[in-house]
């Protein structure tokens, strides 16, 4: 998994940054395969900007969120994205048990 940090008229302190890893764990678990993940961080006199996208080989997640803390900002971007991961793994799970049986019906003869 390839993390990119991007800060907007601010640095990306190292704290934030061990934030990103272990909730990026925790979604790593739920959506398996992520190749790339894009962390932009912005401050803009008293609003937090965090915004993240991720991308696996079957889907794209994006989310973004503003505070008045990096951290809280951050911390609710990424807890967005892993209840869009478990909301569209589920509704996958789903459509494969609501599968109707391929068996044939017998015919009646006339």
């Amino acid at each position: 998994m390839q993390v990119e940090y991007t800060g907007r008229q601010t640095e990306v302190p190292e704290a934030i940054k061990a934030l990103a890893e272990r909730k990026l764990k925790k979604l790593s678990r739920v959506l398996r395969g992520i190749t790339h993940v894009h962390v932009i961080l912005g401050v803009d006199k008293h609003r937090h900007l965090a915004e993240v996208s991720v991308r696996s080989p079957r889907r794209s997640l994006a989310a973004r969120d503003v505070t008045r803390d990096l951290g809280v900002s951050l911390a609710a971007v990424l807890d967005k994205l892993i209840r869009q991961a478990k909301r569209l793994s589920g509704k996958r799970q789903e459509r494969k048990r609501r599968a109707p049986a391929r068996t044939r019906a017998p015919r009646s003869e006339a």
